[in-house]
């Protein structure tokens, strides 16, 4: 008797005990198809081919909008192309290492990159037009009245000039134009009243644009003259 009610007893128990349910994570089956997609990323097309930058860019460490920005690219450089896919980023050689660029960022065809130089360089020069139909200084004409009051020429050594100019953080070329002019970068080299233009200002003048790098004893009596540097 006491077996029996021990029994059913311990069979009562254990029928009190739930049993738990096993359910399967349906969530693995998306984050299998993000790794997936994350490892073909990863996955390159062998080529080599030159490429050529159309903006300013970052070579990344991963192709990935995450990684970490190992290198710098400026516009229109030419690099080696090693990897395409499908995906955002395509692998580049410089010095036997791999970057990834943002394949947006480049172009394997160089005529872009010719069509977008010309592009710039006819929108240059139409900025560094003064629009200006009046008289123009020359050896000849040797003062005038300018866009921006009276003109003058002076020809002398421009070394300390271009030296202050380049302590100021200016590092275009200085050169001297087929008229004589004497040119820093795309800009007409001229000698102006500091006070009202300073060095590095950028004022109209009969020879086109030009920036200010010097000043003379001329601007006390006439802060309105600019005089430009030639080699006449």
């Amino acid at each position: 008797m006491m077996k029996q009610l021990f029994a059913s007893i311990l069979l009562g128990g254990l029928s009190a005990i739930s049993t738990p349910e096993i359910t399967l994570n349906k969530v693995h089956a998306p984050i299998y198809e993000q790794a997936n997609l994350r490892f073909e990323k990863y996955f390159f097309e062998p080529t080599q081919e030159t490429a050529y930058l159309i903006e300013d860019a970052k070579g990344k460490d991963i192709p990935e909008e995450s990684g970490i920005d190992q290198i710098s690219f400026s516009k229109y450089d030419a690099v080696e192309l090693s990897g395409i896919n499908n995906y955002d980023y395509w692998k580049v050689e410089v010095d036997g290492k791999t970057y990834y660029l943002e394949q947006d960022s480049i172009t394997l065809d160089e005529e872009v990159i010719q069509d977008m130089k010309e592009q710039e360089e006819a929108k240059r020069q139409e900025q560094l037009k003064t629009n200006w139909n009046g008289p123009v200084l020359s050896p000849s004409a040797g003062t005038i009245v300018g866009p921006s009051g009276k003109e003058t020429y002076y020809n002398l050594p421009m070394e300390g000039v271009v030296s202050i100019m380049r302590g100021m953080g200016n590092n275009d070329p200085y050169w001297v134009r087929e008229d004589g002019v004497k040119m820093l970068g795309d800009y007409v080299m001229v000698a102006a009243h500091l006070g009202l233009h300073p060095r590095g200002s950028i004022v109209d003048s009969s020879l086109g644009k030009a920036i200010v790098c010097d000043t003379g004893g001329f601007a006390h009596s006439n802060p309105n003259q600019l005089d430009i540097a030639t080699a006449w």
